[in-house]
């Protein structure tokens, strides 16, 4: 069918597809710097599990001054207590293989490090079984949440005591997890169940179980707890859900492969890394409105983007690049990649501080 005269040719719909995409990319980056305040410039301090080094990169971001810490697991996650004192790293023992995806008759550990010093303290090893995923403090650093893939569980781990204090049933193969800002509520990806469970960490019997899509990864709370937004790796997705219903209220589409994903201060955007494959890595960070789960903007960073995690002053996103053996940094105000840190091999979790 021939195109009227007055209609538009395909150079001039394409102009102003990308003009409005940007337009909107801006409005986003300009009202994250408006929610951010005025606050100074001030140096991040980074923290990278680095899986296959079996060590921590710990980054000043203003210095670039990285320090490597070695320790005897293959770390997959990392985070830090609120107080910013304590480092805690899930893996396995380093001295089976190095891989995530080797279970072992050892089981899996939880090794806490000191960062309250000049330097890094020696590693603390609490032996937690099975094959731990991910980890999450609470706030007021007594309690460490862990996935465990091997007995479909949540280990809670008493931090002062150094000791495991119970287990959490849960679904198949969990992996992600996360506390609700109140910290009431844990959400748990369950990756081979394609569910979320969210458990009352008041009431930890008292469980739901929430269908979400193929895969799910990791999840991630808004400010106000009451958004949920979970990364779909079998689908390439990511799923908005109302904590309050339990329902799904969209999926939005993103990269290849999404692993981790983070929700901006203000609640306007997720961000998702798109790992890919090591066959086909991606190398994209999709930011994605809540509002609808249209795509404000693809960031390009280094190969294989896995961890996500943004920086307590809201200012900037911190990414790891796993087959590039990097980390990126993403500016909030502009929704532009800057300044790369190499690290160890195979960066996975990352944590901010």
């Amino acid at each position: 069918m021939s195109r009227p005269a007055w209609a538009p040719g395909p150079c001039s719909i394409r102009i102003r597809k990308d003009n409005a995409m940007f337009a909107r990319g801006t409005q986003i980056a300009l009202a994250l710097v408006t929610s951010l305040g005025a606050a100074s410039a001030r140096a991040d301090t980074i923290v990278v599990a680095n899986e296959n080094g079996q060590s921590l990169s710990i980054i000043n971001s203003q210095t670039s001054k990285t320090t490597t810490a070695a320790i005897p697991i293959s770390p997959h996650n990392v985070d830090v207590t609120a107080d910013g004192r304590l480092i805690l790293a899930t893996g396995m023992p380093a001295a089976q293989s190095g891989s995530h995806a080797a279970h072992g008759s050892a089981g899996g550990q939880l090794v806490l490090m000191d960062v309250a010093g000049d330097a890094p303290g020696a590693p603390q090893v609490v032996t937690v079984g099975g094959h731990p995923a991910h980890v999450v403090p609470d706030a007021q650093g007594h309690f460490a949440y862990l996935t465990d893939a091997e007995t479909n569980s949540v280990v809670v781990v008493d931090i002062p005591g150094r000791r495991v204090t119970g287990r959490i049933p849960v679904q198949n193969y969990p992996h992600g997890l996360r506390l609700s800002p109140d910290g009431n509520l844990l959400a748990v990806a369950n990756m081979k169940s394609d569910t979320v469970s969210l458990v009352d960490t008041r009431n930890p019997e008292k469980a739901m179980h929430i269908s979400v899509g193929k895969r799910p990864v990791q999840v991630a709370f808004d400010r106000s707890g009451r958004i949920l937004v979970v990364s779909l790796n079998g689908e390439d997705k990511v799923a908005i859900i109302d904590v309050d219903t339990r329902k799904v209220l969209r999926k939005a589409s993103v990269g290849n492969g999404p692993v981790q994903v983070y929700v901006t201060p203000d609640g306007k955007a997720a961000l998702v890394a798109n790992q890919g494959s090591a066959a086909k890595p991606d190398n994209r960070v999709s930011v994605v409105a809540i509002e609808d789960g249209k795509l404000i903007r693809n960031v390009t960073v280094g190969k294989g983007a896995h961890g996500i995690v943004i920086a307590r002053d809201g200012r900037t996103a911190y990414v790891t690049n796993t087959y590039a053996n990097t980390i990126s940094a993403i500016d909030l105000g502009s929704l532009s990649a800057g300044k790369s840190y190499p690290v160890g091999k195979g960066p996975n979790g990352i944590a901010a501080r």
